[in-house]
């Protein structure tokens, strides 16, 4: 019997052959897939994917495929094993796999590739198809083999090559590219493919787990340390962490045990990696070392005495392990005003709060207040005096197709920095992966009071609308999306008008006559609720920065 049905699965999850459906798309993986794939489309000619034994070239090859597998305009040529005894074997090849071209018996060299040539226009020109051939194992290619894929290059018109060549193969290649310059100054793409991090090690090995299982249930048979001793002993190389993860499944099953843990692991690294066990026993013994150690001195040492920031310091609650099971601290210029685990607000620190007590914001927006641009100047977010009133999240948002964690944090905030996604992350803990997140999976967006840089005038804004609520303000930015005119969604609170969502046209103007011209000629579908504004409530606090400048 599989394996993989003992444990109620529909298929075997650790399987070595390069099977598109268990295709992880790590973050360099995807962006290898897209920069190939953009520049086939462009037709852009030579490309080389470089990568050590086990990095996933094979499954990436195959990926490649199957995207233009639907495409009837695209064509494309497979070459597995590119050891070729001379020039005309290779060339007869390529013909061969061309359809429609049948070089005539006894070609020479210079025939065979004029009727390449010849194939490639018609296909290229007159059919409007692009033609493709991929090569891996590319590290096998000879030298002369080189001389003919550079002079298929020179198969072009004025506006893209003819042929395009993607060449998947070892660090070895390297060395080949080094000694033919010639043909180094024809690669368009130069792509070098790395090992796994660890935390995408173990979102592979869950993935293809979860892509083995009934969709309703998820299997988890790895522990934390076992996957840690999976990362040590692999470096993150994909087939060998494959390979270890099916050996440790089968030692389970044959053991009679229901999860796989360090010790499991380490004797089949024993097995398969002899030289890294050793290694891995000293590296655990270090570690366990340490934490004891750690953990003799933090009992006898006060946590006022420890050098932690004051943010830190100040958090007492369930918050702590949010970050610690992160693996990430906040930074102290984090905004102390959301925590991740409990839905109730943290006050700022009192240094931050009798500094707002003292220079309270009397008018965003009235030039040559002194008052205000000192407190605007010296204050990190626009925290009016004595008020903590603005809610913990600005609301939720179902995940659209083509929408993205990066595009809604623009969105929303305005602006994309880490700060935003850290605190983003910490309030979502269901997301695994930030780059993998399902359409229709709920986002959380957390209220973060934005940092102004107000300007030394007066402006004037165009707003559209107002929304009570996030979803409203998503609905009316889509509904505006088939309009030219640029615009920004500006998210505030303040005590009169609680939470709302204003939307603004992104450029802001110096004059009201300006813009109130702008506003007449907006469509009347977005100038009928349409006026100018140019100030707000003395205690607004922004989650949006309204004097961003925008670039369009």
């Amino acid at each position: 019997m599989d394996y993989f049905s003992i444990l109620n699965l529909k298929k075997e999850p650790f399987s070595n052959s390069p099977d598109p459906e268990f295709f992880f798309q790590s973050r360099q993986h995807l962006d290898c897939l897209q920069k190939l794939e953009l520049a086939l489309r462009l037709r852009r000619g030579l490309n080389v994917i470089i990568g050590d034994v086990g990095t996933g070239k094979t499954t990436l090859c195959r990926q490649l495929i199957r995207r233009f597998t639907t495409n009837e305009d695209i064509e494309t040529h497979l070459i597995l094993d590119p050891h070729f005894s001379s020039s005309s074997e290779f060339l007869l090849t390529v013909a061969k796999m061309l359809k429609g071209y049948k070089p005539v018996k006894g070609s020479n060299d210079w025939q065979i590739k004029e009727g390449i040539k010849q194939y490639l226009f018609h296909k290229g020109v007159d059919e409007k198809k692009t033609v493709i051939l991929i090569i891996d194992e590319g590290q096998k290619i000879p030298d002369f083999c080189l001389e003919i894929l550079r002079e298929f290059l020179n198969y072009e018109t004025n506006e893209y090559k003819l042929l395009q060549t993607v060449i998947f193969a070892q660090k070895e290649f390297e060395e080949t590219i080094n000694r033919h310059a010639n043909f180094a100054d024809r690669i368009n793409l130069y792509h070098f493919l790395k090992p796994l991090d660890f935390r995408n090690t173990r979102l592979m090995i869950k993935f293809r787990l979860e892509q083995s299982s009934d969709p309703s249930k998820t299997y988890t048979f790895f522990t934390l340390p076992a996957l840690w001793a999976i990362y040590w002993a692999t470096a993150g190389y994909p087939r060998k962490v494959i390979n270890i993860c099916h050996r440790c499944i089968m030692t389970m099953i044959i053991q009679n045990r229901s999860i796989v843990n360090f010790f499991l692991v380490r004797s089949c690294i024993h097995r398969v990696f002899p030289n890294r066990t050793k290694k891995l026993k000293i590296t655990t013994a270090i570690t366990g070392i340490a934490f004891i150690v750690a953990a003799i001195l933090l009992s006898f040492t006060k946590i006022d005495q420890l050098n932690l920031p004051e943010l830190w310091k100040t958090r007492t609650t369930k918050t702590q392990i949010s970050f610690l099971d992160n693996n990430n601290l906040p930074d102290q210029d984090d905004p102390p005003y959301f925590t991740a685990s409990v839905n109730r607000k943290i006050s700022p620190d009192s240094s931050r709060t009798s500094k707002a007590a003292q220079s309270p914001l009397t008018d965003l927006n009235v030039p040559g207040n002194a008052q205000a641009s000192e407190s605007t100047s010296s204050e990190r977010y626009n925290l009016p005096s004595g008020n903590t009133g603005f809610p913990d999240i600005l609301g939720k948002i179902k995940l659209r197709p083509n929408q993205t964690i990066s595009g809604l944090i623009q969105t929303v905030y305005g602006s994309y920095n880490s700060k935003h996604f850290k605190t983003l992350i910490l309030a979502n803990p269901h997301i695994d992966d930030p780059d993998l997140v399902d359409i229709g999976q709920t986002i959380i967006l957390p209220a973060i009071p934005a940092k102004l840089k107000p300007l030394p005038e007066k402006v004037w804004w165009v707003k559209i609308s107002e929304m009570n609520n996030l979803e409203e303000a998503f609905s009316s930015l889509n509904s505006y999306l088939n309009n030219a005119t640029p615009i920004r969604l500006i998210p505030y609170w303040n005590s009169r008008n609680g939470l709302k969502f204003v939307v603004v046209l992104k450029k802001f103007y110096f004059d009201e006559k300006t813009a109130k011209f702008h506003l007449k000629r907006l469509p009347l579908s977005m100038s009928y609720k349409g006026k100018i504004i140019s100030s707000w409530d003395v205690d607004t606090v922004f989650f949006a920065d309204p004097f961003l400048k925008s670039s369009s």
